[in-house]
């Protein structure tokens, strides 16, 4: 089959970067494919098995030959999988070493001279985000109190409807045995 070639190429460390996305598309339609041929090849042996005498070990036969071809598939997804995600990582590290080298022309070619139409803020920036989290955490604390309150006071009403009802379920029950014996007795 096609699928098998596709699937030997490796990690694609020998294709171009240019090339990855359409190797990319191609495994994933080719996957798509092999998934679609499995699943109405499947469809149409399991409904000729009815036809036949043994008919649980020719839908196991099916079966099986479905998921090698469900396999082929996954294999051919997890190597444009592979190959995506070498693709991204391939791009963040390019964006993060620009990232790295417009930081290092900013701070080497201009100084940091608050311009005076700027107000000055009041806190360094590395004290306000020190500051935010601490905020978040008090404000977090506070609606994990207020879930634990309103989860111990659901927990105390279905303990005293489920008491209730027990004791509804008992008086129910001697009521019953007293008939009983009542009954039994007057016969």
């Amino acid at each position: 089959m096609m699928a098998m070639p596709l699937a030997a190429g490796g990690d694609g460390g020998d294709a171009s970067a240019s090339g990855r996305p359409e190797r990319i598309e191609t495994l994933r339609g080719e996957a798509e494919r092999l998934r679609a041929e499995a699943d109405s090849v499947y469809q149409a042996t399991e409904a000729a098995c009815y036809k036949r005498f043994l008919v649980n070990s020719c839908i196991d036969e099916a079966k099986s030959e479905r998921l090698l071809t469900v396999r082929r598939a996954r294999e051919l997804e997890a190597e444009a999988h592979r190959l995506d995600l070498a693709e991204r990582n391939q791009a963040a590290a390019e964006a993060a070493k620009k990232a790295e080298k417009r930081a290092v022309l900013s701070s080497s070619t201009t100084t940091a001279k608050p311009s005076p139409d700027v107000a000055t803020p009041a806190m360094p920036p590395e004290d306000a985000r020190a500051y935010k989290p601490v905020a978040r955490q008090g404000a977090s604390a506070k609606k994990s109190r207020e879930r634990a309150d309103n989860a111990r006071k659901r927990a105390n009403a279905r303990a005293k409807a489920a008491r209730r009802d027990r004791e509804r379920y008992d008086a129910r029950i001697r009521e019953l045995e007293d008939k009983k014996v009542r009954d039994s007795n007057g016969r």
